[in-house]
């Protein structure tokens, strides 16, 4: 028998109702089981969630698929992005994890092949790819305009050390590789915690890369602003304020973190050092030592 995938959802407007129906709707149809949905609402009323329960518990007809809501009832932190993850994380009982945004969609073969690649490599994180679409947001509806291409695209991991090219919801995880406590986000990151998750994560665990190229899912980009991160048009000073803050910010985390011997082996690294950190790294496979 196969063994269960959690995916946390990460939901925190229930008037966007509509986009996570459509979200778990593209859960409910994955060949793979058995999947367990673990939706991490922000405080949410009773009401509110009762709300939820019913428009989602109607697209479920499975056994084998199960669905389960978890509120962060705290104050703080006001922006609980973060603390959504690890709420749900806390929750998750399969030993295959992954995650989605309440307006995002995976397709039906994403979560089989990623487990498959899981099983094959050995690995405690594979990534595969998923397309960025832009869509207009109107009152009653989204239009689809298109594929958008990616301002930077990668294929490893020393491009994921360099820069994130690799979506919430385009890698999944064997906790049976990891310790718990390492599968955690940062509650104070309100922009690239995911980044900043992975970072640290992919520093401390051997990963793979085989299925770059693979698309599994949407990331929608939406014209109405609601994306943390903007992929394209013209930044007030404000925003371009706050995303040179966060380079600075990963920069930091690069040059702090350590990357372990096993790591360093799996780059092809002729010496591996302990203590050597990931700029460091990344240096020296740049220089080819």
């Amino acid at each position: 028998m196969s063994e269960q995938v959690d995916v946390i959802v990460r939901f925190h407007d229930v008037r966007r109702l509509a986009e996570l129906e459509r979200c778990v709707f593209s859960l409910v149809h994955q060949s793979y089981r058995p999947l367990c949905i673990i939706l991490a609402v922000q405080r949410f009323s009773d009401s509110e969630i009762e709300r939820t329960r019913v428009a989602l518990t109607r697209l479920i007809d499975d056994q084998d698929l199960t669905i389960k809501i978890v509120n962060w009832e705290k104050a703080e932190p006001v922006d609980a992005r973060s603390a959504l993850l690890n709420l749900g994380m806390a929750n998750a009982k399969g030993r295959y994890l992954a995650f989605l945004d309440y307006d995002d969609v995976m397709y039906p073969e994403a979560y089989q092949l990623v487990v498959s690649r899981l099983q094959d490599t050995g690995a405690a994180i594979v990534f595969a790819s998923v397309r960025v679409m832009q869509l207009n947001v109107y009152d009653k509806f989204l239009y689809t305009v298109g594929e958008v291409v990616p301002s930077y695209r990668g294929t490893g991991l020393i491009d994921l050390f360099r820069n994130n090219f690799c979506p919430l919801h385009s890698y999944a995880i064997d906790r049976h590789k990891t310790l718990n406590a390492d599968i955690a986000f940062d509650t104070v990151r309100t922009m690239q915690e995911d980044y900043d998750f992975l970072l640290r994560f992919c520093a401390t665990y051997e990963s793979d890369f085989g299925l770059i190229g693979t698309k599994i899912g949407d990331y929608n980009y939406k014209s109405d602003g609601s994306n943390t991160v903007p992929t394209g048009g013209v930044l007030t000073a404000e925003a371009l304020a706050q995303l040179k803050a966060l380079k600075t910010s990963m920069e930091v985390r690069r040059r702090t973190t350590q990357v372990s011997e096993n790591v360093q082996r799996s780059l092809g690294l002729s010496e591996t050092i302990e203590g050597t950190t990931i700029r460091e790294v990344v240096n020296r496979v740049t220089r080819g030592g």
